[in-house]
């Protein structure tokens, strides 16, 4: 068995390659460019022409895609190597979708304040009325920036 044969990518990462570039709106040329890499050769990979990139290939895409290189190929790191986060690390510095977009600074920030709101409340039977309160008031501001 070759060297090619053994690192050969399974197809779903010719499909996260085409999604995560798609999800940025960048073309082929654009990626590659960025990444420093052939743009047809970017396109080999997508349409699953090429299937053995090397992984200096795989980190520059994955860096010019703002994703982690386990989001284009399929390893998942055990458990006991995953670096813990905390909730707000994860809101304000992680990648993620609102309703299809990249959320502001401003938006991150109020949806961490509602989930920090619910994290925080005692929510007993003497409190849950001001809790509602403020937890509806944290709604209203996240909703409010998501407009």
């Amino acid at each position: 068995m070759s060297s090619r044969e053994v690192r050969e990518m399974p197809r779903t990462f010719a499909q996260q390659l085409k999604y995560y570039r798609g999800l940025r709106g960048y073309t082929c040329k654009e990626l590659g460019m960025m990444a420093k890499i052939d743009p047809g050769y970017v396109n080999s990979l997508e349409r699953g022409k090429k299937k053995a990139p090397t992984y200096p290939i795989i980190k520059n895409l994955a860096k010019a895609l703002k994703v982690d290189i386990t989001d284009l190929i399929d390893i998942e790191p055990s458990e006991g190597e995953l670096p813990l986060k905390s909730i707000q690390e994860v809101m304000v510095n992680q990648e993620y979708l609102i309703k299809g977009k990249l959320p502001t600074m401003e938006t991150r920030e109020d949806l961490l304040g509602l989930i920090e709101a619910l994290l925080d409340c005692e929510w007993e039977e003497h409190s849950k009325h001001l809790d509602s309160v403020e937890i509806l008031n944290r709604v209203d501001t996240f909703l409010r920036s998501i407009k």
